[in-house]
């Protein structure tokens, strides 16, 4: 919503303090968008309304049909990694939208397109992380994120950059494709980055991060070992593509897996020491850390291990936007797809709390365009 007002990121937004720039909160009569949001810090969702700004030239409106609902928008309502979100807030990146409008100057984005909407909406394309490739990493953008000040997907309609939006595979089905759009981002982007066919990959944790991890593993062509705290998740796993079943409670199993050890580990889970998951890395293998913890709660490991096999210790910031169209495509190509929970827009506030309980099997996703006219 900025780059094409040619104007300096920093200066443009010192000007909007209040943020009118995302849209101005009104009556439902007068709204453009219906939202489910927050009004302060640990808020309770509720509805809002707002007027969207005027489309700009390189920018599409869309009406919103599917919603994925992801732990991090908890940690963004209640603050968990760091203060100062603006309030109100709607939340929402896991999205699945249909072009309504279309700016003057876009060119590759027509009426009635079906599109998904990730993590992030903008970037400043100068930079050395954009130059690079790795747009999500940029540093020259004050609000490069979906949401926050802007208005997030927990919507009916919302406008961002057309070159932030992401065509759907046909085959996609879009009831269940919201959640690629960050889960599968996620777990795509650091397995091609630095996985490859015949591995021995780990993927701690079999949630809505992990379940796709094992499928998108799977079918990358690498040995997937699952591990998890629960027994119950075998059958599960096997079912994704896991070759191997660790229960990390069992202390035999860790230490089996201590022999015959992995070549990449990616953490989706919330663990405070991961000492014992470390041991099991080959030399010079990779722990990718990607479930992320409250700012409070540091993760605990053994540096000893680290320095002396060599092993890397490193994160992974969802996915650039070549990526997300990639994994998209693979998802399509492979027929892989999240496990989803439906929802009706009336019963968003009951889809949030059943995600923020860490209840959900293994994304709360709302039928926003069908369900909205019987809310």
């Amino acid at each position: 919503m900025v780059l094409q007002k040619e104007k300096n990121h920093n200066n443009y937004y010192k000007e909007m303090k209040n943020f009118d720039f995302r849209g101005v909160q009104c009556s439902k009569e007068e709204a453009d968008t219906a939202c489910w949001g927050v009004t302060k810090p640990k808020g309770s969702l509720e509805r809002l309304y707002f007027k969207l700004p005027e489309l700009g030239d390189n920018e599409v409106r869309l009406k919103m049909l599917h919603a994925g609902l992801c732990h991090s928008d908890c940690f963004k309502v209640e603050e968990g990694w760091c203060k100062g979100a603006t309030f109100p807030l709607v939340p929402g990146h896991e999205n699945i939208g249909e072009v309504v409008e279309v700016g003057a100057n876009v060119k590759d984005r027509k009426i009635g397109d079906f599109v998904g909407v990730g993590v992030f909406r903008d970037c400043c394309g100068n930079c050395k992380m954009c130059l690079r490739g790795e747009d999500q990493l940029c540093t020259g953008c004050c609000y490069k994120d979906t949401y926050d000040p802007y208005i997030g997907g927990y919507s009916t309609h919302i406008q961002l950059r057309a070159d932030f939006t992401f065509p759907l595979p046909r085959d996609l089905d879009k009831k269940k494709a919201a959640p690629i759009l960050c889960a599968g981002t996620t777990v795509f982007a650091p397995l091609k980055r630095w996985g490859a066919p015949g591995m021995r990959c780990g993927v701690i944790g079999i949630g809505g991060l992990g379940h796709m991890a094992v499928q998108i593993a799977n079918k990358m062509g690498m040995h997937v070992v699952a591990l998890s705290s629960s027994i119950n998740k075998e059958k599960e796993a096997r079912s994704y593509g896991a070759k191997e079943f660790i229960c990390s409670k069992n202390e035999g199993d860790m230490k089996k897996l201590e022999k015959d050890r992995l070549d990449i580990i990616l953490n989706t889970a919330f663990i405070p020491d991961i000492t014992e998951y470390m041991k099991c890395v080959i030399p010079g293998g990779r722990f990718v850390q990607l479930g992320i913890q409250e700012a409070t709660k540091p993760t605990k490991f053994n540096h000893l291990d680290l320095i002396w096999e060599q092993k890397v210790l490193t994160g992974s910031l969802v996915g650039n936007r070549r990526e997300v169209q990639e994994v998209l495509d693979f998802c399509s190509n492979f027929d892989i797809a999240p496990v989803v929970e439906s929802f009706k827009w009336a019963d968003f506030p009951k889809a949030y709390e059943k995600m923020a309980e860490s209840k959900a099997r293994y994304r709360c996703v709302v039928d926003i365009a069908d369900t909205y006219d019987n809310q």
